[in-house]
């Protein structure tokens, strides 16, 4: 067996590794978010061969001992999305003056966004058939998440806890599932540019262009309403799509905000402090897709340089 296919099978079985350590170790959840990113090491350096094969051989790992319906959530969830990008993101023409030109990021993003509203809507639709329904059964999984998370001294914060959670939580857990998408594609595309292995150039954040932006902001804004105005599982379904549909305009957010630091001498510091107040306070995520709201209309960057 040749090279090229070792380390895609190799790529499928450190994503299995990284799977397995979430539910093992101590504090292990956090390995969870890095499952994908073996797969997109293979996938943007070996191509997209390579990252189906990486793929398969994680799915048929985690199938082996966890059953199928683990392995199938594993190859919707992960593996599928992951092939998905990495075709995206290879793709490149020639221009009229004969120079290639890569697939942008912005549509990468876009691309993203697609796959999880559909994944999402899904999901919605199977639970729908179950007997409390679909925002029935996310509120019991939050009670047992409460349940779990809560000690006896905290019971009291139980009904506080899921009454927040529980309405935006399929849009939130799509929406970090989005953005870890991008932490590890893009973790992967800056270690393979560091050792030179990477198949295609670092697109530029500060440059993004989101495509197809007005029709997203209307599709945004209906499920907003949606959620706003209609009754039961309809309007529970709007508002966690519109949460999901508004993260490529978050995307474009951190773009105005990337332009606006590099025309500073201190640039790369203030974008530290910016990421860290961002992990920190989580609710600034709205004003950055607002951000990139507003930039699509007014064009922000442009003004700015």
């Amino acid at each position: 067996m040749s090279r090229y296919w070792l380390l895609a099978i190799g790529g499928g079985a450190a994503s299995v590794l990284i799977y397995s350590l979430a539910g093992t170790v101590p504090g292990g959840l956090i390995f969870a978010y890095f499952t994908a990113l073996p797969l997109y090491l293979v996938g943007l350096g070996l191509g997209l061969s390579a990252g189906a094969t990486a793929g398969v051989a994680a799915t048929v790992g985690i199938w082996i001992p966890g059953g199928g319906v683990t392995a199938i959530v594993f190859l919707v969830v992960t593996a599928l999305p992951v092939v998905v990008f990495v075709r995206q993101a290879l793709l490149s023409r020639n221009d009229a003056q004969g120079n290639q030109v890569w697939y942008p990021a912005g549509n990468m993003a876009f691309t993203l966004c697609v796959i999880g509203g559909l994944i999402y809507s899904a999901i919605a639709l199977w639970l729908s058939f179950m007997p409390d329904g679909f925002e029935g059964t996310v509120r019991s999984f939050t009670e047992g998440m409460a349940d779990t998370l809560l000690t006896q001294s905290a019971a009291e914060f139980r009904d506080v806890f899921v009454g927040k959670i529980a309405p935006i939580l399929p849009g939130f857990a799509v929406a970090s599932w989005l953005i870890m998408n991008v932490i590890n594609a893009a973790l992967a595309q800056g270690l393979l540019t560091r050792f030179q292995h990477n198949y295609r150039p670092t697109p530029e954040i500060a440059s993004m262009e989101l495509p197809h932006w007005l029709p997203l902001a209307a599709v945004s804004a209906a499920a907003t309403v949606m959620g706003l105005l209609m009754p039961g599982s309809l309007g529970y379904y709007g508002t966690n799509l519109a949460i999901i549909l508004f993260i490529p305009f978050f995307f474009i957010g951190l773009a105005v905000v990337h332009t606006l630091c590099r025309k500073k001498s201190i640039g790369p510091f203030l974008l530290i402090m910016f990421y860290g107040m961002l992990i920190i306070f989580d609710r600034l995520i709205i004003f950055v897709a607002a951000l990139g709201l507003i930039e699509q209309w007014v064009g922000l960057r442009r003004r700015f340089t």
